[in-house]
């Protein structure tokens, strides 16, 4: 790794954390209630905090030159390409934001459809990446899905 390399990227690690501190440190400040004119110093104790995202996100549709497959080849691969969106997402979603503990996440196909992937997960799990299979891997880190002949289904509404 060239010197340059380094140090980009020990000045992104540093970014990041700074960014971290910068969020807790709004958190301590808001809980401070000193400085609503209060005379009294103390303030609210914090004694712990975790950050979730909940987002919801539609499944893109298959490329339109692979339109033209059969409906069952169309759906594979409409699958497949669903998990490895996913799959991208949450990893650079954690990437991106690294105060993130946990993101919960339902994709669907159409707004006014059920999931066809839902779950919590949590930015720990993330450190294992053995999988052989992005199927493999998102069902370890939280997600659920079921899937019959290689396609996704969605689940049922109760």
């Amino acid at each position: 790794m060239s010197l340059k390399q380094s140090f980009t990227n020990f000045a992104s690690r540093f970014s990041d954390f700074y960014k971290a501190h910068v969020f807790w440190r709004k958190i301590q400040r808001a809980m401070a209630l000193n400085q609503r004119g209060e005379v009294r110093s103390d303030g609210l104790q914090m004694t712990s905090a975790k950050t979730t995202l909940r987002i919801d996100w539609l499944a893109r549709a298959i490329h339109p030159w692979d339109r033209d497959l059969s409906p069952e080849r169309a759906e594979r691969l409409f699958s497949e390409q669903c998990l490895d969106d996913a799959n991208a997402a949450i990893t650079r979603l954690f990437a991106e934001i690294p105060v993130l503990d946990s993101i919960e996440v339902r994709v669907r196909r159409d707004i006014s459809r059920p999931p066809i992937l839902e779950g919590t997960v949590y930015r720990d799990s993330l450190s294992s990446n053995v999988y052989a299979s992005t199927g493999m891997r998102l069902r370890a880190i939280g997600l659920r899905f079921r899937m019959s002949n290689l396609c996704l289904e969605e689940f049922e509404v109760i």
